[in-house]
């Protein structure tokens, strides 16, 4: 294998270069800012949605409460409460009306109740205007 006079041999590069690897760099860096990015916005999503589940299931809970306390005595205008999990509510009476046939002498008392859920470290609140019923 005798090379041949006048004929320029040309070197096989092997591996990258320096601008390649910091061009494969880069789009790999914005690939994991933009990975990064969207797995915190999911996080805050899902903090969010479980605040408000929380919050739901202390309504349902401060609904009940007051359900059963106007089936024991006359309805108050203010009820308030914690729930274990540190979420605390106010229910206000709003208003009052009985319904009902004169003659069979058996009214409904109709209460309009706005219902107010929060936590004391959070900005987040939940109101509800309803109708509770008391026969």
């Amino acid at each position: 294998s005798h090379d041949k006079p006048g004929k320029i041999m040309i070197k096989q590069q092997a591996g990258f270069t320096l601008i390649e690897i910091v061009i494969a760099f880069t789009i790999l860096a914005m690939g994991s800012i933009l990975a990064v990015n969207v797995v915190a916005q999911n996080s805050i999503r899902v903090s969010r949605v479980n605040q408000y589940l929380l919050m739901m299931s202390t309504l349902e809970s401060a609904i009940a409460m007051v359900r059963n306390d106007i089936a024991l005595q006359p309805m108050r205008p203010h009820y308030e409460g914690e729930q274990h999990n540190g979420y605390k509510w106010v229910a206000d009476v709003l208003s009052n009306e009985s319904t009902g046939a004169s003659t069979d002498n058996e009214y409904i008392n109709l209460y309009t109740v706005q219902f107010s859920v929060f936590h004391p470290r959070e900005r987040q609140q939940l109101t509800l205007k309803t109708i509770i019923a008391d026969s």
